[in-house]
């Protein structure tokens, strides 16, 4: 199976949709080894892309999603609009699952109402993070990088690891911003265009 972005689409080369959400569903239910692979922290302190605080933990949340996906969480997630209906936890990577005040119904305090989020979604994000959480941006941004070309995950790991958009990607970057003391990545900004974006998907 290969993978490879149409703009901002990624796309799984050589497998169907069926096949894709039941492979993904087979190996949750197999037993997810995410928690025993996250990223090395930084400087003694957290991984890079775990912006969690006080009694809300990476690794617990993580814990929690293992235990609570179902197949019909991964189709959604994969193949619907996103709504954040699903009760869960927000780790701050996707800005509009974060609570904030201004925007929560009934004048609720963000500690009192509840968590909206993608569940699957986030497991998949989760997921990624031997790979993506060794992105560059230190503590206060974040930069990621994709590609046009398919590519197993050799290849992958290998183009995530460049930081380079040479690969007919893009090269983006978000601001890690504070909820309080909880951290969230901000909608990215294009850092770069790679000269062959595209050019598999035009072929």
């Amino acid at each position: 199976m290969l993978m490879y972005w149409d703009g901002v689409f990624p796309i799984l080369f050589g497998i169907d949709e069926d096949r894709a959400i039941n492979a993904l569903f087979d190996y949750l239910q197999s037993g997810s080894d995410i928690l025993e692979n996250l990223p090395p922290k930084i400087r003694g302190d957290k991984p890079q892309l775990d912006l969690t605080a006080g009694r809300v933990s990476m690794e617990g949340t993580i814990a929690k999603m293992l235990d609570s996906i179902s197949i019909s969480d991964i189709r959604s997630a994969l193949t619907c609009q996103w709504e954040n209906k699903d009760r869960i936890t927000s780790l701050g990577w996707d800005s509009q699952s974060v609570k904030f005040a201004y925007s929560i119904a009934g004048g609720k305090e963000p500690g009192s109402a509840p968590h909206c989020g993608v569940i699957a979604g986030q497991w998949l994000a989760a997921e990624s993070l031997p790979i993506t959480g060794m992105g560059e941006g230190g503590r206060r941004s974040y930069r990621w990088v994709t590609w046009s070309f398919p590519l197993d995950m050799g290849g992958i790991r290998a183009v995530v690891l460049s930081r380079s958009s040479d690969w007919g990607g893009v090269m983006y970057e978000a601001r890690v911003a504070r909820n309080g003391q909880m951290g969230y990545l901000e909608p990215a900004r294009t850092i770069s265009t790679g000269p062959n974006k595209g050019r598999f998907a035009n072929d």
